[in-house]
């Protein structure tokens, strides 16, 4: 009769150590992708080569190759023509690097809205002469534990000018003001930061800081808090809600204010 070896618990204790490391780094690693393709915006991470998404506010977005990303507001595109490229810079020491680069032509979106009545913005007695907006900034992104992303922006905007437009046309409105102020004088300089985390397999979040500050002598600082909760409905379809608050100094003086906001992105189907 003969009576089968156990095998010795060293042996076992020997695959546990290899199984539960690779167990582990899948997770995190399948968390990472997860967060990165399905809300990568704001971040240095760039759409996949082919992909697709866009949304009501947020830009449209291609992946154009490994390195290259097209971007644009293509909701406004008609009154606003603006285009943008997103370049990746690559990855050191844990941080990952990218750069963006935006021409826009505010002039036929500002000369449409002058009118009287419902829906001008300004008064039609004004009228603009050529601008042309400049934006440049760079984007760090740093994995935050398994499956968080923080990053960090810089970057200036400024105008080229036929001649500066009649201050008093300005369009005095939370966040259309910080980001239109660089067209009538002086350069806007904008940081942020950016933290995104996975809360279950499907549903996100995102706090993010902004700081606009205008190289003049008046109305020249704003800063904005947005929160948001974001749920990948299905592959191509995703929902996001929060609120914006925001401050800023505005030609009738300091004002906060928070309201509620909601977006739809959708595009290519994503893992």
């Amino acid at each position: 009769m003969f009576i089968k070896a156990r095998k010795p618990m060293k042996t076992y204790k020997f695959y546990i150590s290899i199984l539960i490391p690779f167990l582990l780094t899948s997770l995190i690693s399948a968390q990472e992708t997860t967060l990165r393709e399905r809300w990568s915006n704001n971040t240095a991470f760039l759409m996949p080569a082919g992909k697709w998404e866009s949304g009501i506010l947020q830009s449209f977005r291609y992946g154009l190759n490994k390195r290259l990303e097209l971007r644009s507001n293509a909701i406004i595109l008609p009154i606003f023509p603006n285009a943008g490229i997103k370049i990746g810079l690559g990855k050191r020491k844990g941080f990952l690097f990218a750069s963006e680069h935006s021409l826009s032509y505010p002039t036929l979106f500002l000369n449409t809205v002058s009118f009287k009545g419902t829906g001008g913005l300004i008064s039609p007695q004004f009228h603009f002469p050529f601008i042309l907006s400049v934006s440049n900034s760079l984007i760090v992104t740093r994995l935050i534990g398994s499956a968080s992303l923080l990053s960090a922006d810089a970057g200036i905007s400024f105008a080229i000018r036929k001649s500066k437009p009649d201050y008093q046309s300005t369009i005095d409105l939370p966040l259309l003001y910080p980001r239109m102020a660089h067209f009538y004088e002086g350069a806007s300089v904008k940081t942020g930061l950016s933290f995104k985390s996975l809360i279950f397999q499907k549903l996100f979040y995102e706090e993010n800081m902004q700081l606009f500050c205008i190289t003049r002598s008046r109305d020249n600082l704003f800063a904005e808090n947005s929160g948001s909760i974001m749920w990948a409905v299905c592959k191509s379809v995703r929902l996001k809600g929060g609120y914006t608050l925001s401050w800023g100094r505005y030609p009738f003086g300091n004002h906060i204010q928070m309201w509620p906001t909601f977006d739809i992105v959708f595009g290519s189907k994503v893992k």
